[in-house]
């Protein structure tokens, strides 16, 4: 996230934010209903920190113009299973990866870094006083098409603007099935950018009470990972593995395997003299 969009967006929502903060806060997804404003400034700086997805997503304007959705962020393409979990923290980062890939996308087609930062901003802004809901977001797309549109009159050169919707378009396969090594292990999954949140809220992201996107592994159909997922296991000996994976390297073997670690040799005492 550029420091000309972070200070936009701020100015926006600084004075919403100051106006609502809770009384008291517990888990991750009460601090974001509690407080949407500055949750949503800290979503954006988290998903910033991981752009590798928007740029993965990356791709070369054509000659019609350009379609601000012309990709399909939405919370089940984004976090798979844990879309209805993530709730209104999984609807902020959906928009958070929307609006970072507008601001790479409008520049590279000819628009004014700080004018489409502010222009972005204000859309972000009318999101968030309206709790994310798909009616203002329809509403905040055409202000946002025709302010582009005024921008482009002083913008030489600078590709049309549409919103176009082509989600249907994008239907795949998320599902994997997992197995642990040794078999019989207990475990739970949560997506990398939901711990990251939790990791920013400064609470304890292995800790599934606070930081609670936590879910526990269905072993009896697959499960749909979107991105960089998350994971705990714990074994009936009371053994434990935890990490991370990248899902997409794992499709085509259709299976996630976790493994439990080999036990670390003890450190050699010096020997007596």
């Amino acid at each position: 996230m550029s420091k000309t969009a972070i200070i936009a967006l701020f100015a926006l929502l600084i004075p919403v934010a100051a106006a609502a903060q809770p009384a008291a806060e517990k888990s991750s997804s009460e601090r974001v209903r509690n407080n949407p404003a500055a949750q949503y400034m800290l979503i954006k700086t988290v998903v910033g920190q991981s752009i590798g997805v928007v740029d993965a997503r990356a791709l070369p304007a054509d000659g019609e113009g350009y379609n601000l959705l012309k990709y399909c962020w939405t919370p089940a393409n984004v976090l798979g299973d844990w879309a209805e979990r993530a709730g209104l923290a999984g609807e902020m980062i959906v928009r958070a990866l929307e609006t970072n890939a507008w601001a790479r996308d409008l520049t590279r087609s000819g628009y004014p870094t700080g004018p489409v930062s502010e222009a972005i901003g204000r859309y972000e802004a009318a999101l968030v006083a309206a709790g994310f809901t798909e009616a203002a977001r329809t509403r905040a797309v055409d202000t946002l098409v025709s302010e582009l549109g005024a921008m482009r009159r002083t913008a030489p050169g600078a590709a049309q603007i549409r919103a176009i919707y082509r989600c249907d378009r994008q239907a795949r396969s998320l599902g994997l099935n997992y197995t642990t090594l040794p078999e019989g292990g207990r475990v739970r999954f949560v997506p990398y950018v939901l711990h990251q949140l939790c990791n920013s809220q400064q609470l304890n992201p292995d800790e599934p009470v606070r930081c609670d996107y936590w879910m526990d592994a269905k072993s009896e159909e697959p499960i749909s990972f979107a991105g960089e997922t998350v994971y705990s296991v714990r074994w009936p000996d009371g053994s434990v593995a935890s990490g991370r994976f990248d899902p997409e390297a794992q499709r085509s073997a259709g299976t996630v395997t976790l493994r439990r670690r080999p036990p670390q040799p003890a450190d050699k005492k010096p020997a007596d003299k």
